[in-house]
């Protein structure tokens, strides 16, 4: 790719990071910049030479115009993301330098576009280049000359680097073609004098007669005579070592290449890590001393040739923004250096090319298709399962243990690869040669890269994105812990000359005593700590005259034990805790509770249970024999039914969620059943299955059902019953490919509706009724969704198609204007059921087939179950923008079947394959908004009323919601306003009284609303235009008469709003700052307000006066970047500052003029992007942009510190924070992630919550399983 290209594929993807802005807007936005040309012109861009540059079909004649977008663009952008996805994105000189070298650069061919899609695919996945595939082979090109160089002359050449670096593709694909003379190739395999002699057959008996020969053999003229000057090329010489077993046989194939190379030129293909068995060979010494090649890294612009050159060769289009995508993920952008990246990864990279190959679309690769291919995750994921699946049982076994010595599991921290050497990987080992087989197979499949002595795994990735490998980490994190700890332990002991003090004692030696797998050292360190715990033993028994004393140092001893004691199970009960996250949350959450009880003053475990809040528990209900396929509730969520393959259908009394009872178990049924399902009016349950029955039955009496009537349907199976909202009509779906309407009018005589509804070509497995019962949604296995009038039984409108697989459920919304189905393909879709069309994309996220959907009352949500095993909620307040709430609903074991909510939407029950049901409590603070809302919240003075913002638009533009917050865990929605007609960042502030809203959108466009009647906000002014570009300044005075806004990027400018339907600009802007202003903040009095810069500083001003603002002192620089956020304590008296460095400082401000430093907080990781502090000023919250937020003890602000560890939001979304004023509620909302969150940072609240919603879940004999060597503790 020519300068041309990489200019256009970047401007592509600063587009892009900017939100894909409408052209007419960017362009509008440099108008009113009223920037200047060259000659002093006012400079004006057309959209259509924006779109050109976006598309590569020109490079910009001039910088100015260029200069004017970028600001837009980078402006943009940085707001969605403030540090950039690659180096210089942001900057302008970078900027310059890439356009200078695009229009310096003449057009090629390789700047037009490629030739329409043949189907052939460039990129070679997890295979090496052949010579067939030089068309194909890009980025090498300097590494091949090289090599052909040394190709002129005669001898012995090694071609060594790491696995996975290319060796095979660069002799095979690179030099081979280009060579001008024939070759010999050779893959040494398990005998390598066989496979010399296969490719030259006149060597046969020469070779063989050697090998068998008991003296030395002079070969040489024999072997230079059938060569010839043909080149022999040996690719994977270490074959030779590792398949190989016939050393002598080895030694003669070495010899033969030796002789041969006098004549003629040989090339050895090595990996790194058998660089040293090499030596072992005379004839090999000379060639790695003065003729070796090592193989390193590509450059990123080899890279980045690798990946379009291809494409271009096979008349591919890669969409604008793949490559530096690609490059990203492959690590080509990170900080080690601007060629850096993972060696061994290329395979994987290629891996990932290939699978997005597949997705193509009209010749075209997409960033669509490479994420939805997994990018290089999804390549390690494919690539993984594919090595394990080529391993023996054996070589399986020592799998498992190899490759944990590869990862270093965090002690609360994030996993990492860790690099080994091969010596101590088979030294630990029970089986050498299946670990030696095991290591070979993953080196093979590029999972492991072996380079000199040196083994890691190849790609971080592998740890998350390799189930079985990150099952095997979280199954004994503990264990791996210990070990990893014992191991590094002993290394230290070896290192410090064995020093005696460092051996261990106690329970840590207690703990360590059945560990089998580690290294040498670490077994002679537990050999000799046995020891000395041994004659520590016998010293004390010895000693009989110093009893006294002896007795005073167990005592001491056994303090010390205890402590040690209670410590190994207090990190034993939270390290199961931390494992069982994802898979069991409600046990997990009674672990953390257990640790909690142990240790109340833990505040990393207090962190943990405060996150928790976010999680919905559940309470088992035991009884079932077999998988559960149907829950449903009566309508007044008093009882639950659910029916089972075990023949039977139960119903439950849930009147208490935290205590459901059994009320009656109903049988009858001979064959697995399907479907329980409630009358509206909940006297009567019909239950159906395979033995082609339904009955019904009268449940007015819930303790004792009473049978009514069995039909015998003729239908075959009827996979799912449903009421009609009147309670008159029963619907089946059946097997037999109908649909059948029953009048249960009288449930004791049930009639047929007319004739079966027809049309399905395959087994119809789900039916819905609407609201109002005229219509009938009906699918099954045909993938085809279809709605019936049901007065008329005839089809309504088109069936709705676009599932891949049989569809399992379909339900519709309680208002009736959304239809979702769920079916094998692994999807979930939304319809309209008026037009009959799709809405949004489909739902995905589960990895195995769909059988259940159900919508929440509100209509706010959707839950769906799978067979993956998991249960999963959506928000689907914007139906188009759907979005996963949270983390999945994990079932410990089996695939969920059936989903329900109650009627009053806090309570989701789930029915899964391992025999239960589970009763989920939802978080009631947290309430699903369309996706982008929340991103940005006010609240009153009073803290009765929030209002939340739309952060990047949508179909409705920007808007703001009104939330009563009286009760502050259930806010109730009052009402919303649209703000601005378009999209893009919106900034909301209510005046304290909470009677007036301002909203300032796009950051130009100001107004005031009328907030009186939350419920219909109406404007008080028309739009003001500010003189703002980039920031968005918007804060009211404490006595609410004061407002400021920016008066241009740099600085700001107070309005007069005592009449908030007139606001009077107070004087000029306030300037002095030499870089953006981004954040104002009054002190609690009103006297003082404090502006915080891009240009490192802090400024105080004295507006006692607010027509005469005043600057107090000299602006304080102490933050070493850009000053992002200020916010003042509750009394005045202390300044609180975060910024870029990624720290919060605290300031003594009680002389304005002096403000004095006393304390820095560290440990956000990027940028603070947000603070607040309790109305007692004892607590402050931080949000960052590392997508985490933390509490801080600042009760002392000369010693604050931190209170436990930082936490996160389920959806990953960076958090807001914000207290809700004379309160200990923390509003937390997350940019884009579509929730709005209210949290009670009490723990000891939390704690109740957990009691309450999973009695149960924790019983002694499962905490007897998950911690056989500790005590059980009932944490309730």
């Amino acid at each position: 790719m020519g300068p041309r290209g990489v200019f256009a594929e970047r401007f592509a993807l600063l587009y892009a990071e900017a939100g894909d802005p409408p052209l007419k807007r960017v362009t509008e936005s440099v108008t009113r910049a009223r920037r200047t040309d060259e000659q002093g012109r006012p400079l004006r861009v057309p959209a259509q030479r924006v779109s050109d540059w976006r598309r590569g079909r020109n490079v910009p004649a001039r910088f100015s115009g260029l200069s004017a977008v970028l600001e837009v663009l980078v402006g943009e952008a940085r707001k969605r993301r403030p540090q950039p996805p690659i180096d210089g994105l942001y900057e302008l000189d970078a900027w310059r330098a890439l356009w200078e070298e695009a229009l310096a650069s003449p057009v090629t061919e390789t700047d037009t576009p490629p030739q329409e899609d043949n189907s052939v695919c460039p990129y070679m996945g997890l295979s090496a280049f052949g010579p067939e595939d030089a068309n194909w082979f890009f980025g090498r090109e300097r590494a091949t000359n090289a090599l052909l160089d040394r190709l002129n002359d005669n001898g012995i050449t090694t071609l060594v680097g790491a696995s996975g670096a290319g060796k095979s593709s660069l002799m095979k694909a690179g030099v081979l073609p280009r060579l001008n003379k024939e070759a010999v190739i050779i893959s040494p395999g398990t005998d390598p004098l066989k496979e010399f002699a296969l490719q030259v057959p006149e060597l046969i008996h020469v070779l063989e007669s050697a090998a068998d020969s008991d003296g030395l053999v002079d070969f040489a003229h024999e072997v230079q005579a059938a060569v010839g000057d043909r080149v022999v090329i040996v690719d994977q010489f270490e074959e030779a070592f590792t398949l190989g077993g016939d050393e002598n046989r080895l030694r003669i194939f070495v010899q033969a290449l030796h002789a041969a190379a006098r004549k003629t030129a040989v090339v050895l293909g090595v990996r790194a890590d058998f660089y040293a068995r090499c030596l072992d060979f005379p004839e090999l010494v000379e060639a790695l001393q003065t003729r070796q090649m090592v193989l390193g890294a590509m450059s990123a612009a080899e890279l980045r040739d690798a990946v379009t050159s291809p494409a271009k060769a096979a008349g591919l289009q890669l969409e604008a923004g793949l490559v530096d995508l690609v490059l990203r993920d492959l690590g080509t952008h990170n900080r080690r250096g601007k060629d850096a990246y993972d060696a061994g990864a290329l395979p994987l990279l290629s891996h990932a090319l290939l699978v997005t190959w597949q997705r193509r679309q009209a010749g075209r690769l997409t960033i669509a298709g490479y994420r939805a291919a997994g990018g290089i995750q999804g390549a390690v994921a494919t690539t993984a399962e594919r090595a394990w699946s080529d391993l023996d049982e054996p070589a399986r076994a020592a799998a498992r243990p190899l490759l944990l010595r590869l990862v270093r599991v965090g002690d609360d921290t994030q996993d990492t690869r860790r690099r080994s050497s091969r010596h101590s990987l088979l030294e630990a080992s029970t089986n050498l040669p299946a670990t030696e087989r095991a290591l070979e197979v993953l080196t093979h499949a590029r999972l492991i890269t072996t380079d000199a002595d040196a083994v890691e795994i190849t790609h971080e990735a592998l740890l998350q994105a390799w189930p079985r490998l990150r099952s095997w980490i979280d199954e004994d994190r503990a264990g791996n812990l210990t070990r990893q700890r014992l191991e590094e332990d002993a290394a230290t002991w070896s290192t410090h000359d064995r020093d005696s003090s460092l051996l261990y004692r106690g329970a840590r030696l207690e703990g360590v005593r059945q560990q089998q797998d580690v290294t040498t050292i670490a077994k002679e360190f537990v050999r000799t700590s046995e020891r000395q715990h041994r004659k520590s033993v016998w010293l004390r028994r010895s000693a009989i005259s110093l009893v006294v004393i002896f007795a005073l140092i167990a005592a001491g001893a056994a303090v010390i034990a205890v402590r040690q004691r209670d410590d190994a199970v207090f990190r034993q009960i939270v390290a199961e805790a931390d494992r069982l996250a994802d898979t069991d949350a409600s046990v997990a959450a009674q672990l953390l509770l257990a640790a909690h009880r142990l240790r109340p003053d833990d505040l990393d475990v207090g962190s943990k249970l405060l996150a928790n809040q976010q999680k919905p528990l559940a309470v088992p209900l035991v009884g079932h024999t077999g998988a559960v396929y149907l829950t449903s509730f009566t309508n007044d969520g008093a009882v639950l039914a659910t029916a089972s393959y075990d023949r039977t259908a139960r119903l439950w009394d849930v009147r208490d969620r935290a205590n459901p009872k059994p009320l009656a178990v109903i049988t009858g049924h001979t064959d697995w059943l399907t479907s329980a399902v409630f009358s509206p009016d909940g006297r009567t349950l019909a239950t159906t299955g395979n033995d082609k029955t339904i009955r019904l039955w009268d449940i007015t009496d819930r303790v004792n059902p009473r049978h009514l009537r069995t039909i015998e349907t003729g239908n075959g199976t009827s996979y799912l019953l449903e009421f009609s909202p009147d309670g008159k009509i029963l619907a089946a779906a059946n097997e037999d490919r109908t649909a059948r309407l029953w009048n249960v009018s009288d449930p004791a005589d049930p009639q047929p509706l007319g004739e079966p509804l027809r049309g399905a070509t395959a087994a119809v497995r789900t039916l819905a009724f609407t609201p109002d019962g005229r219509t009938l949604a009906t699918s099954g296995d045909d993938q085809v969704v279809r709605l019936w009038d049901v007065a008329t039984r005839t089809a309504v409108g088109k069936p709705m198609t676009g599932h891949t697989g049989g569809v399992h459920s379909v339900t519709f919304s309680l208002d009736g204007k959304l239809l979702a189905s769920a079916a094998d393909d692994t999807t979930v879709r939304l319809w309209d059921p008026a037009t009959q069309t799709q809405i949004g994309d489909p739902l995905v996220g589960h990895t195995a087939g769909v059988w259940s959907v159900k919508f929440s009352p509100d209509g706010r949500m959707l839950a769906s179950g799978a067979v993956d095993g998991t249960a999963r909620l959506w928000n689907v307040t914007d139906p188009v923008n759907a979005m996963q709430l949270g983390k999945p609903l994990a079932a410990p074991s089996g695939g969920v079947f059936a989903v329900g909510f109650s009627p009053d939407g806090a309570t989701l029950a789930t029915g899964a394959g391992e025999n239960s049901v589970r009763l989920w409590s939802l978080p009631r603070h947290v309430v699903p908004v369309p996706a982008g809302n929340a991103g940005v919240t006010s609240f009153s003075e009073d803290g009765k009323l929030l209002v939340t913002a739309d952060g990047n638009g949508g179909k409705d533009g920007k808007t703001a919601r009104f939330w009563d917050t009286r009760d502050p865990f259930t806010p109730k929605f009052l009402g919303a306003v649209k703000v601005s007609p378009d999209k893009g960042s919106v900034r909301v502030q209510l005046r304290p009284d909470g009677k007036v809203l301002g909203t300032l959108a796009g950051e130009k466009t100001l107004q005031l609303w009328d907030t009186s009647d939350p419920a219909h906000v109406v404007p008080i002014t028309p739009s003001i235009t500010l003189g703002t570009r980039f920031t968005n300044q918007l804060v009211f005075s404490p006595d609410s008469r004061i407002m400021v806004t920016g008066g241009d990027d740099e600085s700001v400018q107070l309005w007069n709003v005592s009449d908030p339907a007139r606001p009077v600009k107070l004087g000029d802007p306030l300037t002095g700052h030499d870089g953006y202003v981004n954040d104002t903040t009054f002190s609690p009095d009103g006297r003082t307000m404090v502006t915080a810069s891009s240009d490192r500083m802090f400024r105080l001003w004295d507006v006692t006066d607010p027509a005469k603002p005043r600057l107090l002192g000299k602006p304080v620089e102490d933050h070493h970047e850009p000053v992002q956020r200020v916010i003042f304590t509750p009394d005045g008296t202390k300044l609180i500052t975060g910024g870029t460095d990624k720290a919060i400082r605290l300031w003594d401000v009680r002389d304005r003029e002096k403000p004095v430093a006393l304390s820095v907080l560290t440990g956000q990781t990027q940028q603070v992007s947000s603070l607040a502090v309790t109305p007692d000023g004892k607590t402050l919250a931080s949000g960052s942009a590392d997508k985490t937020f933390r509490l801080w003890d600042i009760g002392n602000p000369a010693e604050a510190t931190p209170l436990g560890q930082p936490m996160a939001l389920a959806s990953g979304a960076e958090p807001n924070v914000l207290f809700r004023p004379d309160s200990q509620v923390l509003v937390l909302s997350g940019g884009g992630d579509g929730l709005l969150r209210l949290w009670d940072i009490d723990v000891s609240h939390e704690a109740e919550r957990i009691c309450a919603t999973t009695r149960g879940a924790l019983t002694e004999r499962l905490w007897q399983t998950r911690l056989p060597q500790v005590e059980f503790h009932d944490p309730c």
